[in-house]
């Protein structure tokens, strides 16, 4: 057998070799590419349902659960936010205890409108049903709402929370 009637099973051999590491990286950067694809589904599908959450506790309370019903609202709630609220909670309690109200949020719909590892920003429509002394049948208020939301340990929570409609 001469060397070049060698050379060509050598060379076929070589080939599929090299077939076989590319065909093999690619599929290591398939793979992490849909695990970088699930990981930031996980995020927003998180983060959506913290802002869902929080949208609903915000919208539903009764004047004689106030103190549990704003603690909701606290407790997944951080910076600014958390702050303005929970400055403000005592003077909307004397107000809400006063009129006797209460209010029963349905969120409608969410939508992530951008979202990183750590930080959303999430819109969300809720229609809630408002009763007071005034109005004891109820009136139907809609709220378009926008969520800043940031993960603290893990969690996802509230940190700015503006009703934009």
């Amino acid at each position: 057998m001469t060397s070049t009637s060698r050379r060509g099973p050598v060379i076929l051999a070589w080939a599929l070799s090299v077939l076989l590491v590319v065909a093999l990286a690619a599929a290591t950067v398939s793979v992490l590419a849909l695990r970088r694809q699930d990981v930031r589904n996980e995020d927003r599908a998180g983060a959506m349902q913290a802002a869902r959450q929080l949208a609903l506790d915000f919208t539903t309370y009764n004047y004689g659960t106030w103190d549990a019903d704003a603690k909701r609202v606290v407790d997944d709630s951080t910076g600014q936010f958390k702050e303005e609220f929970s400055s403000g909670s005592n003077s909307v309690k004397t107000e809400v205890v006063a009129n006797k109200a209460t209010s029963k949020g349905d969120v409608k719909e969410a939508a992530v409108v951008s979202n990183d590892k750590d930080s959303a920003q999430v819109l969300v429509i809720v229609n809630a049903v408002v009763t007071n002394t005034a109005a004891s049948t109820g009136v139907e208020r809609r709220y378009r709402i926008k969520l800043d939301m940031v993960r603290e340990n893990n969690r996802w929570l509230t940190a700015d929370f503006q009703v934009v409609g």
